[in-house]
């Protein structure tokens, strides 16, 4: 195959939701200049699908790894890779099966890369992402008004459709609603991402006469329903049904982690509570996010509980 019969281009996701969920903008850049094939995480399928981006799981191990990659590539009808992944493997792998990959030179993978951007940016991953696709043929300029990027401009009716009936069956169609994330599934630099007072926002959220939904990833539900005694607890949710419910709640409250992100970009109003991660960088990406605390200190309860009730009062829609 030659480079004039290029078709679209190859995606290696990264390995984070939040990470993916921050690219969202530039995939859809760059889905305007021709199809696309993402290859990630087994959770990126059902939440790329909703966004009307083609994905496929990809295996571990390098033999599986290059073989996917080929067989991808064939399908889809081109040899560019865009590298979303910053690892020198990721570029290995690439080469091995073929590709031309362009990404970012870091890790010491530059001369793996067919196309280089330079050194991968020090600021917020979004602007990170979209540094990828400038100056590709057919990707136009970032868009200058903030529109929700998930599930996005092509998203796909029958995927959400689905997604709805999964909620309407779990949570029913009537009541406002809060949706809570109290584990951030990990820590940063051997810190603990987690918020220690979610439990303490129960009773101000029923007041104001919301119900209180957790909706934890697979095998998180017990440290969710203990963070948060009395809650209701919805376990199985895939990526998709998890963004329509942020994208439904009054309000959304969560730490540094790929939830909290996912529901920015669905347009939620959404209080993120940071500790040992810096907010320059990985803040969700929405004017309707409040950030609090980050760069190695937690806000105080009080300050997350005020800022609850203004999301509240300024956004009086929100919610089903």
């Amino acid at each position: 195959m030659t480079a004039s019969s290029d078709n679209g281009w190859l995606l290696r996701l990264p390995n984070y939701v939040g990470d993916t969920v921050c690219a969202l903008p530039a995939l859809h850049r760059l889905a305007a200049a021709g199809p696309l094939l993402a290859l990630g995480r087994p959770w990126a399928q059902p939440l790329l699908a909703a966004a009307g981006i083609a994905a496929r799981p990809y295996p571990q191990g390098l033999a599986a790894r290059v073989s996917t990659l080929r067989e991808a590539a064939d399908a889809l009808g081109t040899r560019r890779l865009l590298l979303l992944t910053q690892s020198f493997s990721s570029a290995l792998e690439a080469r091995l099966a073929g590709l031309r990959p362009r990404g970012y030179a870091k890790d010491g993978r530059g001369w793996l890369l067919a196309e280089s951007t330079g050194p991968a940016p020090a600021g917020h991953l979004v602007a990170g992402y979209a540094g990828l696709v400038e100056g590709l043929p057919g990707v136009g300029p970032a868009a200058v008004v903030w529109t929700p990027p998930w599930p996005g401009p092509r998203a796909d009716p029958v995927r959400l459709a689905a997604a709805r009936q999964t909620l309407d069956t779990r949570i029913g169609r009537s009541g406002r609603y809060a949706l809570l994330v109290p584990q951030a599934g990990g820590d940063h630099g051997g810190a603990s991402k987690n918020w220690p007072h979610f439990a303490s926002l129960l009773p101000l959220l029923q007041r104001a006469g919301l119900r209180v939904l957790l909706a934890p990833g697979p095998g998180e539900a017990a440290a969710f329903a203990a963070a948060v005694p009395g809650a209701e607890v919805l376990e199985g949710l895939d990526l998709a049904a998890l963004g329509l419910l942020a994208a439904g709640a009054a309000v959304v409250v969560a730490p540094d982690c790929g939830p909290a992100h996912l529901a920015a970009a669905a347009g939620a109003p959404l209080v993120a509570v940071f500790g040992p991660t810096s907010p320059a960088r990985c803040r969700p990406w929405s004017p309707r996010a409040e950030v609090l605390g980050g760069d190695g200190r937690w806000p105080e309860r009080g300050a997350v509980e005020a800022a609850l009730l203004r999301c509240l009062a300024l956004h009086p829609e929100s919610g089903p």
